[in-house]
């Protein structure tokens, strides 16, 4: 009876918590589209590169890319957060 009174209080979700995921989440997709773009700027300007369709196909590959390094950073954060404050171990 104990255990599960336990479990019961360590899968308690905290509130606000699927709010604070999505607004992460969708800054998380700004920041790393943007991160992606200025690195893709950044590495075309130091190539000199500069046909506008190459440079625009480049930049969307790059911003493409950086989009699950996006996600992965806010997991991370999540996933931290969420075992911080855990109290209880799972048994």
């Amino acid at each position: 009876m104990e255990v599960r009174e336990r479990m019961k209080e360590s899968r308690r979700k905290r509130p606000g918590s699927r709010l604070l995921l999505g607004i992460a989440l969708f800054a998380g997709i700004i920041t790393s589209m943007c991160g992606g773009a200025l690195l893709a700027v950044f590495a075309l300007d130091l190539l000199g590169v500069a046909s506008p369709p190459v440079r625009l196909g480049v930049k969307a590959i790059a911003m493409a890319a950086a989009l699950p390094a996006g996600f992965y950073l806010v997991e991370r954060a999540f996933l931290a957060r969420s075992s911080a404050t855990r109290k209880t171990p799972w048994p």
